[in-house]
């Protein structure tokens, strides 16, 4: 597990890598800032209507202002990562066609496409936005703020990043299997991703490294299955 994490953090730093993981991040902060800009009178108001159904926090101040600040950034923040990761299902092949080629070596034997890929993200966003909405008195709880967005996280990205991962590589066969099988690992990968959005450094790229984890993970898997099978056959 711990060489497949330190894989993924090498292959950042691949020049094309990292020429095609800007791509999805500059269309979604781009367009989500034109966005805030164009309704910012509107925001402001759907985030104060919202606040006013927290009994507990003080309204009409200062510190009123700067929650309403902070909460309309972790909204612009979210939302960029929210379209970032469902922008990626465009340059996922090609960023794990540079990693298959630079570790695996694997035959494509395919069965996704691009647009189950973004129908799978946009899904999951949707359940996102909607329990992120439903949670935001949770924000001002301490340790339930972070179990639940951490939870939020690993709905978000653990079916858009397996899908993406093996689309373009497994076939259909070796996709369920290799989805039913080493379950207590999935759910690691997915919760180091999750854990990831709390490291600041790493901000709205920190989709890319999911990306390459949960492809570092399942290239791997995929390629011991085919070994195995192989020998199983001779």
């Amino acid at each position: 597990m711990i060489h497949v994490l330190l894989n993924a953090i090498r292959d950042i730093f691949d020049k094309r890598i990292i020429s095609i993981a800007l791509i999805p991040v500059l269309i979604s902060s781009i367009a989500w800032g034109i966005i805030f800009w164009i309704f910012h009178p509107q925001l402001q108001t759907l985030i104060t209507q919202l606040l006013l159904h927290i009994p507990f926090l003080p309204h009409d101040t200062w510190f009123a202002q700067g929650i309403e600040l902070f909460v309309g950034g972790i909204l612009y923040y979210q939302l960029v990562i929210l379209t970032s990761v469902t922008l990626v299902g465009l340059v996922a092949d090609k960023i794990i066609q540079e990693v298959n080629n630079k570790h695996y070596l694997l035959e494509k034997k395919g069965f996704g496409d691009t647009l189950t890929s973004i129908l799978i993200s946009l899904k999951q966003n949707l359940i996102f936005i909607i329990l992120f909405i439903l949670s935001l008195p949770s924000l001002f709880i301490p340790a339930l703020n972070l179990m639940v967005n951490i939870a939020l996280w690993m709905i978000l990205i653990r079916k858009p990043m397996f899908y993406d991962s093996l689309a373009s590589f497994a076939t259909k066969e070796e996709f369920e299997y290799l989805q039913n099988h080493d379950k207590f690992d999935t759910f690691v990968v997915t919760f180091i991703s999750a854990l990831l959005f709390f490291v600041p450094i790493l901000g709205i790229f920190v989709y890319i490294i999911q990306l390459l984890f949960f492809t570092h993970f399942n290239l791997d898997r995929l390629k011991t299955l085919r070994l195995t099978s192989k020998t199983q056959n001779l």
